[in-house]
């Protein structure tokens, strides 16, 4: 589970498409609920957490900062955390999928669904 500050930084990272230092991150990041001090810690929670990698290392002055961006998607994050409070178990999961089926008015998204799920298959049964 993230904290809020935590999330702040994911959303950021998650937004972009480069890998950010923590002076970059301070920079972007509008609206901050914590001190530029703390980013160090929140990003070695991040880590440890696997929600960031390394992407790289920047020269800056005269000395070399890592450069960090998202290890997983917003997506994969979402149904991470759903797993993990047990609100997406494998006895729950088609209720759950059959709701989003029936919320959805568009073919195409259906359509989607419905590949999606036609390419799994082909996976675990090993035909790809």
């Amino acid at each position: 589970m993230l904290t809020k500050s935590e999330k702040q930084i994911m959303e950021l990272l998650w937004g972009i498409d480069e890998p950010l230092t923590c002076f970059e991150i301070i920079e972007r990041c509008d609206n901050k609920t914590w001190k530029d001090s703390y980013v160090h810690i929140m990003i070695r929670s991040l880590l440890d957490k696997g929600m960031i990698k390394v992407g790289g290392v920047e020269l800056v002055c005269k000395n070399y900062a890592r450069k960090f961006g998202p290890a997983m998607t917003k997506d994969e994050y979402i149904v991470k955390t759903l797993m993990n409070e047990n609100v997406w178990t494998s006895d729950k999961m088609p209720p759950l999928f059959a709701a989003f089926v029936n919320n959805e008015a568009d073919i195409e998204v259906l359509d989607q669904f419905s590949a999606i799920i036609d390419a799994r298959k082909q996976e675990l049964s090993g035909e790809i």
